[in-house]
């Protein structure tokens, strides 16, 4: 593991002073509850009678909840806002498309996809990077990166395909809409990478706060124009656990996103990825667990196909550092199996014995 000197924020808390052990345990744990969580809530809306034809409506709810937890957060926990320093409004506001592109797709698609089929696409983020690389940067890549994303292609094929024999809730609409919100996801990411670089004293509060309630204001214009905001409003109104419930649903994702931040500081990318995609994978599992719905074997193996792949892409981004550990967990072993050997004298008495 990475052991950062540096301050690790969380919560308002600095947990660096802590063991990297400690650190390790308690992010992965909080990452792997609060996302699992995240994703019950999410589904569990989802399976409201009515309440498919929503999504845009769930993500306004959950953009102004997330705008007043990143402001309380900035303000009272971690202190760290940045109302008098002069801020990059336009480049925000060009975040904020994408914050919308990535989140509303991603929630509005649920109106047409099971829940597991949306996760799994939701993790082959690779695919529109690579893609990107090749016909925008005329970037290479290695065999092994084709291999990778060939085997998250084939499986998710798959298991859409599954998903479109044996669930009602299947629209290839979903797809489409999954598929943008991955394509706007990969540009979402090095942008607001960019930023934090270009302008140091934003920080991830300031760039919630900034995205999510310009964002706010988008989905909003959308609703309106659309005539759906007063049928959403009424819908809701006859519902009111929905207001509750996306307010927890809120309040996981935002403080789940600072204990990955926390994870990736204080234990490396390499580590990150490994929990985030064991998430992903007990995301589907208790999917399956907690709600109904149709199942078939040709769900497992695409599936672990895709995660096959991840796990490659994993292995080849970091493969010195994975080299490294198991060079040195294999020596730990030998080691540990070198100390308990008994001597060879004491086999000798014990066969003299016997």
């Amino acid at each position: 593991m990475v052991n950062h000197k540096s301050s690790n924020i969380l919560l308002g808390k600095d947990i660096s002073r802590l063991s990297p052990t400690s650190q390790f345990l308690g992010c992965s744990s909080g990452v792997l509850i609060l996302y699992l969580l995240y994703g019950f809530v999410q589904e569990k809306l989802f399976r409201i009678d009515g309440f498919r034809s929503h999504g845009w409506y769930l993500s306004f709810m959950q953009f102004i909840f997330v705008t007043i937890l990143a402001y309380i957060d900035s303000k009272f926990v971690s202190r760290s806002i940045n109302l008098k320093e002069s801020m990059p409004y336009i480049e925000l506001m060009a975040l904020s498309w994408m914050t919308v592109g990535t989140m509303g797709l991603s929630t509005v698609s649920l109106g047409y996809l099971n829940f597991p089929t949306q996760v799994i696409f939701k993790s082959c983020k690779l695919i529109p990077v690579m893609i990107g690389g090749i016909l925008i940067l005329g970037k290479r890549y290695k065999l092994i990166d084709y291999v990778s994303v060939g085997l998250m292609s084939f499986g998710l094929t798959w298991f859409s395909l599954a998903d479109q024999t044996v669930s009602p809730e299947f629209h290839i609409a979903g797809i489409i809409l999954i598929c943008l919100a991955l394509a706007v996801d990969g540009c979402y990411g090095n942008y607001q990478e960019k930023l934090m670089r270009k302008y140091p004293h934003i920080t991830n509060s300031d760039i919630a706060f900034y995205s999510y309630s310009f964002g706010s204001m988008l989905i909003l214009t959308w609703l309106v124009s659309t005539g759906t905001f007063l049928r959403s409003l009424r819908f809701v109104a006859k519902h009111n656990e929905i207001y509750g419930l996306a307010f927890v649903y809120s309040l996981i994702g935002y403080v789940g996103q600072q204990f990955v931040l926390a994870l990736m500081k204080s234990s490396g990318a390499l580590v990150s990825s490994i929990v985030t995609t064991t998430r992903k994978v007990l995301t589907i599992v208790l999917s399956f667990l907690f709600f109904t719905k149709p199942f078939t074997v040709q769900y497992v193996w695409s599936g672990g196909l895709v995660f096959l792949g991840i796990l490659l892409n994993i292995y080849t981004r970091n493969k010195n550092a994975i080299d490294v550990g198991a060079d040195d967990l294999l020596r730990s072993i030998r080691n540990f199996i070198k100390s308990h050997k008994p001597p060879l004298y004491s086999k000798v008495k014990l066969v003299q014995q016997v």
